[in-house]
């Protein structure tokens, strides 16, 4: 029988959880019991596949943020499958977590968490996104630490959308970073330093309108990293992944380019601090 090596209450705790995971999944390429893959030094509790590019994996526990899923994070990052991971738990020891810390702790770094009662009904508390896309609080916080408080706000929404649909998560970052060079062109079209007609074009041909123009002579490596990252992440792929491995090329690409945007909009703000703009952006 499945679970045998848990002790009763973990196995009330596995059988409720996997009950819940079925009636939200599926049970397609059900396994208990099994690693996932000789890649990943951890094996969960049990695991499905909800699609054909996502697995969802689920470590039953009697301790919250168990060290075996901190051990596991970076095989699971870089596995060329998709993988969400979900913590399961008693109620009872959800509740008896003071102040949530150890469950925010678990959600900041990426896992789901799964609770269940005597009676062996499981909630889903909050939900574990595939964890090669997950952005941590903390990581987003120092990135978007040079940028005005406005501008956070943004990131912050961009962000919001990125945690469901990361192509357009990242479309909503990269339209930040095409405001900002926006507010350039318009202020300095303004000045007489570029001609009247700059802000009119596409912000591919401002940033190229910049780098010819004397005043941004010394900004230079800011336009060049702007200029790169339009041209590998302002059009992120949209059509449907072929397999795993795609998808999960997928959702790095879109992870790296959303970290990119946050520190191309703190260059670009720099630039508009010493050029003697004020940052306006809609």
């Amino acid at each position: 029988m499945p679970f045998d090596i848990l002790s009763e209450r973990l196995k009330l705790v596995a059988n409720g959880s996997l009950a819940k995971c079925r009636s939200e999944w599926g049970a397609n390429g059900l396994k208990t019991e099994s690693p996932i893959a000789s890649e990943i030094g951890w094996q969960p509790t049990f695991f499905l596949k909800p699609n054909r590019h996502l697995i969802v994996a689920v470590e039953v526990a009697d301790l919250i943020f168990p060290a075996t899923l901190k051990i596991a994070a970076h095989d699971i990052e870089h596995y060329d499958y998709p993988i969400a991971v979900y913590q399961a738990c008693s109620l009872d020891l959800y509740q008896s977590d003071a102040r949530l810390a150890k469950v925010n702790s678990l959600r900041d770094h990426g896992f789901g968490l799964i609770t269940v009662d005597d009676r062996g009904t499981a909630v889903i508390v909050h939900r574990g996104e595939a964890y090669a896309q997950h952005i941590s609080p903390d990581r987003f916080d120092l990135e978007a630490r040079p940028l005005t408080p406005s501008l956070k706000v943004m990131f912050k929404a961009a962000s919001t959308t990125y945690q469901t649909d990361i192509e357009q998560g990242l479309q909503k970052a990269a339209k930040i970073v095409e405001a900002l060079v926006l507010c350039i062109a318009t202020q300095a079209a303004k000045a007489g330093e570029v001609r009247a007609g700059t802000p009119k074009e596409e912000a591919a041909k401002i940033v190229d309108v910049l780098w010819d123009t004397k005043k941004f002579v010394p900004y230079r490596a800011a336009l060049g990293r702007t200029r790169s990252f339009f041209r590998i992440y302002r059009n992120p792929p949209s059509h449907a992944s072929r397999n795993p491995r795609e998808a999960a090329e997928k959702i790095r690409k879109c992870k790296d380019g959303f970290i990119e945007a946050l520190r191309v909009a703190a260059e670009l703000r720099s630039v508009i601090q010493h050029g003697g703009y004020r940052v306006v952006v809609h």
